[in-house]
């Protein structure tokens, strides 16, 4: 793909991934730690089985490549159970579809059916009606090639950066904790400084969160100011850290030293605190 354009619909994955410039990704790791960092920089990752996210974000945002992309295993046993995937016939099969991802019909089904549930909710529908899919950002922080790929970008009067979620619980007070936990709002920063970078427009942000078992549950989440501040200084944070260890050319672990061990809060509680967490007592 062409360097010089700073925001691009439907570029290929390995197009993307080909780009030298930092994502929110990879500088998430450095809250790992600095040797998780390089790591992940210079070590490939070895490619993860496609997760029912995955197939439900394509069908979803892009239906056409989903039949296009994806082969549907649907050999059963007599029982009526899905076949498993070894022997003479699924390497056949794989043969035959080695240009395309294959999935079960389970699994075919679910991530369809999730986007129906998608597309129907009145919500989450006015903000896909019309828009481009995997958009990718090119910009530029303190000289600092970065880049990042957005799941949607609604068309209307006011951008709107919308990002799509698979979850088991997308009520708030689950998925904030959710979100947090694993940095999405580090995430939502990136994406709206880039695109303020890339275009000079600023965007709103939305998150749909549906859940991933039946009856697939929708939410559509506003990301407001103080969460995108809140990112916004934690990953400038990292970059801090990542620039002095670069400049140090140190990369240590999460443990320099020996730690006196302390167990999470919770251990302690009582029942009625664990409950409240969304645990089993």
């Amino acid at each position: 793909m062409s360097a010089v354009l700073p925001i691009q619909s439907r570029v290929p994955n390995d197009d993307y991934r080909a780009i030298d410039a930092i994502n929110i990704t990879l500088l998430k790791e450095l809250k790992r730690s600095p040797q998780h960092f390089r790591h992940a920089r210079t070590t490939p990752k070895v490619s993860k089985p496609l997760t029912l996210g995955t197939a439900a974000h394509c069908a979803t945002l892009e239906p056409e490549r989903f039949g296009r992309d994806y082969a549907i295993w649907s050999y059963r046993t007599e029982s009526g159970r899905m076949s498993p995937r070894t022997g003479k016939r699924w390497d056949e099969f794989c043969l035959a579809h080695a240009d395309r991802t294959i999935i079960t019909e389970d699994e075919s089904c679910e991530a369809l059916a999730i986007a129906q549930t998608v597309r129907a909710d009145p919500v989450a529908a006015k903000y896909l009606a019309a828009g481009e899919p995997e958009v990718t950002m090119q910009w530029s922080l303190a000289g600092r090639p970065c880049k990042g790929r957005v799941d949607w970008l609604t068309l209307q009067e006011t951008d709107v950066l919308v990002g799509l979620k698979t979850a088991r619980d997308c009520r708030p007070f689950i998925f904030g904790a959710a979100a947090a936990k694993l940095g999405y709002h580090l995430q939502w920063a990136w994406y709206f400084d880039g695109f303020v970078a890339a275009t000079g427009r600023t965007p709103r942000m939305i998150e749909i969160v549906v859940e991933s078992a039946a009856p697939y549950a929708v939410a559509v989440y506003v990301i407001p100011d103080d969460i995108l501040a809140q990112g916004r200084e934690e990953y400038e944070d990292l970059l801090q850290q990542l620039a002095l260890c670069e400049s140090r050319n140190e990369w240590p672990g999460p443990a320099e030293t020996e730690l006196v061990l302390s167990l999470p809060s919770w251990v302690y509680g009582t029942d009625e605190d664990i409950s409240e967490l969304g645990l089993e007592a």
